[in-house]
């Protein structure tokens, strides 16, 4: 399949963006934690907080196996959740499913947009946001890497010029890089 996968960290932009190349390139947009909330009728938070991260991990495997198995399906962009490279069973997915374009943001742009959103996300403790961050930064970025085709230092792009950035590899205007 041929569709176009945005990862990331929260706060990198991957919704702005997959909204941004549905539109340059007429595509529509999938965003997979809408896709897990519209499934249970209810909210992400609510999910989390009513069956934990581990119920929702697997919903989110769940939705990304029966995307990958639907033959039938048209192109797409897909906006992954920030947790679903963390799940190694998912690079096969995301593998058959497209490109995946990862968003990479420096530590301290990622710190900044989470500090400008903490009430946005319940999960960030005022006591230790900051070492969470860099738990969370230390522990998905090798997962993101690993399941990336391209990585977009996304620091100081808006998403029109992400959007450009991947039509351009989509296009063969810039070929993807091949995997080491």
């Amino acid at each position: 399949m041929d569709n176009i996968i945005i990862e990331g960290f929260i706060g990198s932009g991957k919704g702005a963006a997959g909204r941004a190349v549905g539109k340059a390139m007429n595509l529509e947009v999938v965003d997979l934690d809408r896709r897990v909330s519209d499934r249970l009728k209810m909210s992400v938070a609510d999910i989390y907080e009513k069956f934990g991260e581990v119920y929702f991990r697997a919903m989110e495997t769940l939705i990304l196996k029966e995307m990958a198995e639907d033959k039938k399906a048209k192109r797409r962009v897909i906006v992954l959740g920030s947790g679903v490279a963390m799940m190694p069973q998912n690079g096969k997915y995301l593998k058959e499913l497209g490109h995946v374009y990862y968003l990479r943001l420096t530590k301290e742009t990622l710190r900044k947009r989470l500090r400008e959103r903490r009430k946005a996300h319940r999960w960030i403790n005022d006591d230790s946001w900051d070492e969470q961050v860099e738990a969370i930064f230390k522990e998905r970025g090798p997962a993101y890497m690993k399941t990336a085709d391209v990585v977009i230092d996304a620091d100081g792009l808006r998403s029109e010029e992400i959007a450009l950035l991947i039509k351009s590899y989509e296009t063969g205007q810039t070929p993807i890089p091949e995997k080491k």
